[in-house]
């Protein structure tokens, strides 16, 4: 329940833009650090003449996965920057040319317009590192289990942020938790949209976190897991008010009976966050997933 559930507008630009500074915000240092080590790792005495590390970003969009890694990973990179939408990957390219490493170094783009599908076989040739972010909720079991396998083929390792994990809360201006029926009910019925076909069979929601572990753990990789909730008080008013009017949209949408429950429950809702009288907390979780026996 990351993103606004509506295809049209979940994937906008302006969306992606709206979010990127709580995405930001919310990942966690220390598995971006476990990746820099692992890249690091790859030009060693039996491949010395590996300078250029590949880094593959499936469902990139806008860039901002690669605005977030790229000045925090050391050495010379090149960005293969996958997306089905032509004007995301225009707009990516745009914002990210001049980027540099963590270390000053070159980094090289590569823009690449194909489904998810195209890019598990096409896409992954000579990678170093794949990642994503904010991506999983909406793809298949198998799909993630596939992924995994081609992973496994490459050698290559995994970093995966913001797959959501349905940990969703509105806090009062103590920091204490507040829930009644009515969240039950609208949290509840968001799951069951999140679980919808979005093309490939009934998509992971909430259970993305725990299938990418699991099926990374299947091909023998080493993971590593961290929290990494939005946390939006008063400083991320335009971006909580997008959230909930997603979540209103896709409301209708699942329980179309219930429309009066749901208009009062976000009418409600909207009007105490937007007044500073509730905060939201929006769980997701990141990923780190190495081949066995590699070191990080």
């Amino acid at each position: 329940m990351n993103a606004i559930p509506d295809a049209d507008r979940r994937f906008s630009d302006q969306w992606l833009m709206l979010r990127e500074s709580a995405d930001h915000l919310a990942r966690d240092s220390q598995l971006t650090h476990a990746a820099d080590r692992w890249l690091s790792a790859r030009a060693t005495p039996t491949r010395p003449l590996v300078t250029q590390r590949t880094i593959v970003d499936l469902g990139c969009g806008s860039g901002s996965n690669l605005r977030y890694l790229a000045p925090r990973l050391h050495g010379t990179q090149h960005w293969r920057l996958i997306d089905h939408d032509a004007s995301l990957l225009a707009r990516a390219r745009l914002r990210c040319e001049g980027l540099r490493s963590a270390d000053a170094r070159p980094v090289h783009l590569e823009t690449c317009e194909m489904d998810l599908d195209t890019a598990i076989r096409r896409g992954l040739e000579g990678t170093d590192l794949v990642t994503a972010s904010a991506l999983f909720d909406l793809l298949s079991p198998g799909w993630v289990e596939a992924l995994a396998s081609r992973c496994q083929a490459q050698g290559c390792a995994a970093l995966f942020a913001l797959s959501i994990d349905g940990e969703i809360h509105f806090h009062d201006t103590t920091g204490t938790a507040v829930e009644n029926d009515d969240d039950r009910f609208a949290f509840a019925a968001l799951a069951a949209h999140q679980r919808r076909d979005k093309g490939q069979g009934p998509a992971l929601g909430s259970q993305a976190p725990n299938h990418l572990r699991q099926s990374f753990y299947r091909h023998g990789y080493r993971v590593r897991e961290a929290t990494t909730p939005w946390r939006l008080g008063p400083e991320s008013l335009p971006l909580a008010e997008a959230l909930l009017a997603g979540w209103h949209r896709a409301l209708h949408e699942q329980v179309p009976e219930q429309r009066e429950r749901v208009d009062r429950w976000h009418g409600a809702r909207l009007d105490a966050v937007m007044r500073g009288r509730l905060t939201l907390t929006v769980g997701h979780r990141d990923l780190f997933a190495i081949p066995g026996g590699a070191s990080a």
